[in-house]
């Protein structure tokens, strides 16, 4: 079945893993990243120069726009975390050793580090609109949040093409509440994770299908859900 995957760009991992589950992948972009140079230049310089104890990154498009800008050596001081797989290995394939948090959801970070956090500074590079609550779960926990507005999140006013579609995967709440929808019949509507399927619900939409957080776990949950429905 031939799967729409909202993404800023497409990416050679969602193609190989949906053909692992017998899919095809079709990358629909209804929002598009705009940077803020500023807050970028920042955290790159405040990263170099070692000021963080831990670096946060909560999703594969700040891993692959500014994980090579930064000193691999760093990893042996610095813990790098990674929100999920995808982000975890574009980290690695810039040289940063990178931990991955179990469960792909930013909120989970504190419970994560548990009583290390204590007195350590985190250097956050992130969307304007992601999740807004984590600093304050950082300072509640005794951390040090440092968080840096790399990049807003914009609509691109275009209606999404699906045609040909089977499926469609919202991959973040932003993606489905931006996104300008075709009449969307006999097309499986899917959740990345539930925060996503909570956003789809409140715009009237509810998923068929909600993911663990990641593409591979959602995909899997597709199949599940197939087999189920062909009984």
């Amino acid at each position: 079945m031939l799967i729409a995957i909202t993404r800023h760009t497409g990416t050679l991992e969602d193609a190989a893993l949906c053909e692992k589950y017998n899919h095809k992948a079709k990358v629909v972009s209804p929002i598009k990243p705009v940077k803020n140079m500023g807050a970028i230049e920042s955290f790159i310089k405040a990263a170099n120069g070692g000021e963080f104890n831990a670096i946060f990154f909560p999703n594969a498009y700040v891993a692959e726009k500014l994980g090579a800008c930064i000193n691999p050596r760093l990893a042996t001081k610095v813990r790098m975390i990674a929100n999920g797989p995808q982000t975890a290995k574009i980290l690695h394939n810039t040289g940063l050793a990178a931990e991955m948090l179990p469960f792909f959801y930013s909120k989970d970070l504190v419970l994560y580090l548990g009583k290390w956090i204590h007195g350590k500074k985190i250097g956050i590079p992130r969307a304007g609109n992601t999740y807004p609550k984590l600093a304050d779960d950082i300072l509640r926990a005794g951390g040090i949040p440092v968080e840096y507005i790399c990049y807003v999140v914009e609509k691109t006013n275009e209606i999404m093409d699906l045609t040909g579609v089977n499926a469609i995967l919202f991959t973040s709440p932003t993606a489905f509440s931006l996104a300008k929808l075709p009449k969307m019949e006999n097309i499986i509507e899917m959740a990345i994770g539930e925060v996503t399927a909570q956003e789809m619900m409140y715009g009237g939409h509810v998923p068929a299908v909600v993911g663990d957080g990641s593409i591979e776990g959602t995909l899997k949950a597709l199949n599940a859900y197939i087999l189920t429905e062909s009984r």
